[in-house]
């Protein structure tokens, strides 16, 4: 049961990180179009943004059952987990404020759509840092 926990685990992976490079690589590209095209492009954020949601659902909901499972409970997990765990919060939060933020454009106000190029980095470090400190913890 935990290998295919752990597998599940890395599928959620797989989507946050999809979602996550696929927004930042189709945004920049956003830059650089002209504005009819650039406009149908940044369309797909949103989209990209649930994915990587749906990933992290997917991460919490296994990690917390193999947490429990595997582990026997927080006790007895290694010290480098609550690093981890630090940056997962980090990213659940940045998550929460990219779909706040998408939810706030979608009723008109387009000004937030600023905040987007500062909380997609944020996202993405906190991500790369939870997968550091998981192989720490977890090797």
């Amino acid at each position: 049961m935990n290998a295919a926990l752990l597998f599940l685990h890395l599928v959620g992976l797989m989507l946050g990180a999809a979602g996550g490079f696929a927004s930042a690589v189709i945004m920049r590209r956003a830059l650089v179009l002209p504005a009819d095209e650039a406009k149908v492009v940044r369309g797909l954020g949103p989209i990209l943004a649930n994915v990587s949601l749906t990933g992290l659902v997917l991460m919490w909901a296994t990690g917390l059952i193999l947490v429990w499972s595997k582990w026997g409970g927080i006790a007895a997990l290694p010290d480098m987990f609550w690093l981890k765990a630090i940056f997962i919060a980090s990213l659940t939060i940045v998550t929460g404020l990219i779909h706040m933020t998408y939810a706030e454009i979608r009723k008109g106000n387009v000004a937030l759509a600023a905040r987007l190029p500062r909380l997609g980095p944020m996202a993405g470090v906190s991500a790369l840092l939870a997968v550091l400190f998981a192989v720490l913890a977890f090797n």
